[in-house]
């Protein structure tokens, strides 16, 4: 045997089995209160995270090809005994339609740039020597608006896009519970009143409860990123949030919640009340590992909103975040989700403006003390820093200013 390094093929069981060992080690070492303790933990995971690096980038090396994602090529579909497009031969326009989400995040669909993340996208050449007045639409059936785009190709022009992502209808997509096919229906139609082509195609309508911090964009083979849409789950304004402010108010020496109009140690004792409050809920909380996007079913992460954790009285660890973010906010507090591998814990900006953050572990809630629960996020975000491992922070206030991420409800 030689020092070299195997080759390592993008074989999707292997993929799948190294993800699975990577979740079972996240688990074991966010199981662990006691860094030290967890130290050779950290280790085997730290292993295993490169290994399915190296292997998701086996994968990600295969280039897409010219036709990922698409749906229809009018040029293919002439050619059929019934063909469903006008074609070039008559119409002299060509058309391919590429799906682009490969599934759509009901519960934050609402709040997505549908230039930056659309859902569908149409390809259009001119072909002949008229201009070609057309006009694009889409919908997904019951579920949403009609979106419609009218363009004008000179004669020659080519690789005219069009992107598309309907309005949704928030309160039919709140009936969406379960992962659920509907239909996107596609019709470009010529201004003059010719179709030139219209198709349905089966979509995935997720969970509404249901958080991708990734999805696939079938056309181009990359993965979009989610994550700051996560802000949505925090919901300030829920009269459940509020009720459990009121009760912090109360357990807090001065029987006041005043924002930042204290200092330093006037915020964290106000965090300590909303952690006690939260404390009294007697949350259970469920060891289970915090899962990054990945594809297929079981990697998917359901998110429980505050207002569902409190009636359920269970929680895991983003749930659990997702609810003191809540708190925190409703007090005019800053809070961030802080997101590491596998996990999701809480921070807080000490000072307003001053980007200076503290952490709590916030799976320690109903066990531990506070002084406790926050020497182990500290420890936590200290350890992925100084092995300059993956650790981003949320705040919630930028991406309420810089994103649009507004509440969920």
């Amino acid at each position: 045997m030689t020092g070299e390094s195997p080759s390592i093929e993008p074989n999707p069981q292997a993929l799948y089995a190294q993800r699975r060992r990577v979740e079972l080690l996240r688990q074991q070492v966010f199981a662990q209160e006691d860094p030290e303790k967890s130290a050779p933990l950290m280790a085997d995971l730290l292993a295993a995270e490169e290994a399915l690096i190296r292997l998701e980038q086996a994968g990600a090396m295969q280039e897409p090809g010219p036709d990922q994602g698409l749906l229809y090529n009018s040029v293919v579909e002439r050619g059929a005994a019934l063909p469903e497009s006008m074609g070039k031969d008559t119409t002299r326009v060509e058309t391919k339609i590429y799906l682009r989400l490969s599934h759509v995040p009901t519960g934050i669909v609402h709040l997505m740039d549908g230039q930056e993340k659309p859902l569908v996208s149409v390809m259009i050449d001119n072909v002949g020597r008229q201009i070609a007045r057309l006009r694009v639409t889409s919908c997904v059936e019951n579920y949403s608006a009609t979106a419609v785009d009218t363009l004008e190709l000179f004669p020659g022009q080519k690789n005219k896009e069009v992107k598309q992502l309907p309005v949704f209808f928030i309160e039919r997509l709140r009936q969406v519970k379960e992962i659920t096919r509907a239909s996107l229906r596609v019709h470009v139609q010529h201004l003059s009143g010719e179709t030139e082509m219209e198709r349905t195609f089966p979509i995935w309508l997720l969970a509404r409860t249901t958080a991708y911090l990734k999805v696939n964009d079938p056309q181009t083979g990359r993965a979009v990123d989610l994550t700051p849409y996560l802000a949505a789950w925090v919901t300030p304004n829920a009269p459940q949030v509020m009720d459990l402010l009121r009760r912090a108010a109360d357990l807090h020496p001065q029987k006041q919640i005043a924002g930042y109009q204290v200092g330093e140690a006037g915020v964290e004792a106000q965090v300590k009340a909303i952690f006690e409050a939260v404390k009294q809920e007697q949350l259970q909380y469920v060891n289970s590992v915090f899962c990054f996007g990945r594809a297929g079913g079981e990697f998917m992460q359901r998110i429980r909103l505050p207002r569902e954790t409190l009636k359920h009285h269970s929680a895991n660890c983003i749930d659990g975040t997702i609810l003191m973010a809540s708190v925190l906010e409703a007090a005019s507090l800053n809070p961030a989700i802080v997101l590491v591998p596998g996990h999701a814990f809480l921070a807080w900006e000490t000072l307003d403006g001053s980007d200076t953050w503290d952490y709590l572990e916030t799976t320690l809630i109903s066990t531990k003390t506070f002084e406790e629960a926050q020497q182990v996020g500290r420890s936590r975000a200290e350890r992925y820093r100084t092995k300059g491992q993956m650790l981003r922070l949320l705040s919630i206030p930028a991406l309420r200013v810089d994103d649009q991420v507004l509440p969920m409800e």
